[in-house]
């Protein structure tokens, strides 16, 4: 992937030095920079310093944030990405991997042009491909597989990105009912539970709040540019900050960390409920006027006392008493953080609903310093689409009401779908798949089970802007445009002020590289061609990404170049005033209009209506492995960023120092970690940051693509040692149910 010079638009050398420089300093809030959140900013847009060089706004997309960012370029070439001080989410703050987004424009690994796959999958064997091959090739594949099989028999795959609806409009106008999105990899349960619970997932103003507890999340670490500032803010503020983990993080080293025994989050919630309840600490009013359920939900947490809590979660009676107490005395400025997206155990939906359920106890919702829904979002308008997606078969994997009845079914459930394939009780062949900005393989747990999925597969193909895990094992990989480089769908973010923002090129497309809408018209065409759709698929993108641009705008006082000069509308402020809810005027979204203590959903549905605890399995002599991102990467498309990868080019294994002593490891030494998934070979960290039960490794290490010559190799993957759990609820992927044995090497 080296070669890369035929076909490039440019050759850029750009200096790492003062990027490195500039990171070194990110910490717990530095170099983010902070503002104010009264709904929106005077700040100015930033202008040249420098005679020749043009600044173009747009938005990020190294992580799913989306900040505002603006683009200095000179003689077509991005020379620096700073943050737009102008967002009123992200408020000209950026991180590293924003500021990073140079090097993925100008990684030497990108895609370049498309290639087809010449020896066995994995093998690293490829040939350029022109793109009028390429789109014959795919369309050849797709329709032999709907000829022969039908339209169900195709797998389609996609990330969370803005241009995702022409992708998956394509897969539907095809036919097939199979679709595996991003959201079942991460954030069902979250979305899932709390939707039961409130509604909806509130935002966190954690730039009031007086007291902010955090399970697992580890925002200053993170980089998530948008709560970090808030968090900073209110930790200037005087915020009281606990953070429950069983690793100590940089998070929880600016406030309380209370390391419990990892699966035990539920016990701890249930236990600040019953202290809540017992010494009449909630808010009453709140409880009497917004919620339903409490006589049961009293009844329920009645037995789930300190004493017990304590036992089961390592964190003494005492200090749970002395939380709920703290707590109460900060409502309704408490921030119960409901986390960004990570789905952890088989009970991640009911214990996401204890986050929720504790919070109305506070009456921490509809207040300043609290959880809040806002504005929303600006309504955007659509394109007319001309033809209607088909009737189609059931998905193949039964992943419906009647075996998920509550969780998001197009958005499918990863791990009952692999399953489903592997053991033959497919309700028809799966032959064909279509991926999208997605990497199964490396974000789905036990890769050896990806693997044989893929090798089930007549034919795999991929658009991507990096040469990924997933992309490496394709048949053919089509290169998409980075995000500087195309116009793409209006972001517009529900916030407190409501807003849209562009994303828009900023360079001309580097090689053979196209945006995402004419990779699915080349196909749409070519498929036409081979297969008899009752429709023409072209028919359904006989318009252009500025056309599509200017459908969603229609009913807004700005037009698409207007927007593409200014790079974000403001809509006009609204009178941010709290306490609608709790008076009435406003109702909650869910059936009662209230905060629902009792899910009678569930309960009709066969799942219990209050959260049951279980006690967590243990497996003796081996450590549960929990994970995480790192600051430097979000998405596979920046897991081979030069400039990221130099501030982290491998990950370890935290291990207490008791085992490691206990095994004869030495901080630094690589180690044999082995699970009944699989085996890595990896750094040992021995530090006393860990719990004795539990070791870490950081996600998006230990690439095997070849493509991915930055991070072949380096480190240890994680996917590779967790075993295959999911949600019980949704089938959200359960990241922390596996237990590892260490063995020196």
């Amino acid at each position: 992937m080296k070669d890369g010079a035929s076909g490039a638009k440019a050759r850029v050398t750009l200096p790492r030095r003062g990027f490195l420089g500039a990171c070194a300093a990110v910490g717990a809030g530095a170099a983010l920079g902070v503002r104010s959140l009264g709904g929106g900013t005077a700040a100015a847009m930033p202008q040249p310093q420098d005679a020749g060089v043009s600044v173009i706004p747009s938005t990020c997309n190294m992580c799913v944030n989306r900040c505002g960012i603006v683009c200095y370029v000179k003689n077509g070439v991005l020379e620096k990405i700073d943050g737009d001080p102008r967002n009123p989410l992200s408020g000209g703050g950026l991180c590293a991997k924003g500021q990073a987004g140079v090097m993925q424009l100008y990684d030497p690994d990108r895609i370049k042009y498309p290639m087809i796959r010449t020896g066995k999958r994995g093998e690293g064997k490829w040939r350029r491909a022109s793109w009028d091959e390429a789109f014959d090739y795919t369309a050849d594949h797709l329709a032999r597989i709907v000829k022969k099989h039908g339209p169900q028999a195709l797998l389609w795959s996609s990330s969370t990105e803005l241009s995702e609806a022409f992708f998956v409009k394509l897969g539907k106008y095809i036919g097939t009912p199979n679709f595996a999105r991003h959201a079942t990899l991460c954030l069902a349960s979250r979305n899932v539970g709390y939707f039961a619970t409130l509604g909806g997932v509130p935002g966190s103003d954690l730039a009031n709040a007086r007291y902010i507890l955090m399970f697992g999340a580890n925002r200053l670490e993170s980089f998530e540019t948008p709560d970090n500032i808030t968090l900073v803010e209110g930790l200037a503020r005087g915020a009281r900050l606990v953070v429950v983990d069983p690793r100590m993080t940089v998070t929880a080293a600016k406030g309380q960390w209370l390391p419990i025994r990892p699966r035990t989050d539920m016990a701890l919630t249930l236990a600040l409920m019953h202290v809540l309840i017992k010494h009449d600490l909630y808010d009453k009013t709140f409880v009497r006027n917004a919620t339903v359920g409490f006589p049961a939900l009293k009844a329920h947490v009645g037995k789930y006392n300190p004493e017990w809590a304590a036992k089961e979660t390592g964190i003494p009676a005492a200090t749970i008493v002395s939380m709920a107490h703290e707590m109460a005395a900060a409502a309704p400025a408490v921030v119960i953080y409901p986390g960004r997206r990570s789905s952890w155990y088989t009970n991640d939906t009911q214990f996401r609903r204890t986050l929720g359920m504790l919070t109305g106890l506070l009456g921490a919702i509809d207040a300043r310093g609290a959880s809040n829904f806002g504005a929303g979002a600006v309504t955007l308008g659509d394109i007319e689409w001309e033809i209607e997606p088909l009737d189609v078969a059931e998905r193949v994997d039964g992943f419906n009401e009647k075996n998920f009845p509550l969780a998001a079914h197009e958005d499918g459930g990863y791990v009952h779908l692999r399953d489903t394939l592997l053991q033959g009780k497919g309700k028809y062949p799966v032959k064909g798949w279509m991926v999208y900005k997605q990497n199964p393989l490396a974000a789905m747990l036990d890769s050896s089970k990806t693997l044989k999925l893929m090798e089930q597969m007549d034919f795999i193909g991929v658009i991507d802007i990096q040469p990924s895990q997933t992309a490496w094992m394709a048949d053919i990989i089509l290169p998409e445009t980075t995000y500087l480089e195309r116009l793409d769908p209006i972001w517009a973010p529900p916030a407190r002020r409501k807003f849209i923002g562009i994303r828009q090129p900023v360079v001309a497309p580097q090689f053979e590289s196209k945006p995402l809408l004419d990779i699915i018209k080349g196909l749409a065409a070519k498929l036409d061609k081979r297969h008899h759709f009752e429709t023409p698929l072209s028919k359904a993108f006989n318009f252009t990404i500025e056309q599509y641009v200017d459908a969603q705008l229609k009913a807004l006082p700005i037009d698409r170049k207007t927007l593409m000069k200014e790079g974000i509308w403001l809509a006009p402020p609204e009178t941010a005033e709290f306490g609608r809810y709790r008076r009435g005027e406003k109702k909650f979204s869910t059936p009662s209009g209230k905060i629902e203590f009792v899910a009678e959903r569930f309960q009709r549905n066969g799942y219990p209506p209050l959260p049951v605890y279980e006690p967590p399995k243990e497996e003796p002599g081996k450590q549960r492995l929990v994970t995480g991102r790192p600051a430097w990467y979000t998405h596979s498309s920046n897991q081979n960023n030069p400039w990221l990868n130099a501030l982290q080019p491998e990950n370890d294994i935290w291990i207490h120092p008791d085992v490691a002593h206990a095994k004869g490891i030495r901080d630094g030494e690589v180690v044999r970690v082995r699970s009944a998934a699989g085996e890595v070979r990896i750094k040992a960290l021995v530090t006393p940051r860990i719990r004795k039960d539990t070791v870490y490794m950081a996600h998006g290490f230990g690439s095997r693509s070849t493509g991915q010559t930055t991070v072949k190799g380096r480190g240890g993957a994680d996917e590779t040692l967790m075993v295959s759990q999911a949600d019980t609820i949704t089938n959200n992927q359960a990241l922390h149910e596996t237990f590892v044995e260490i063995l020196k090497v």
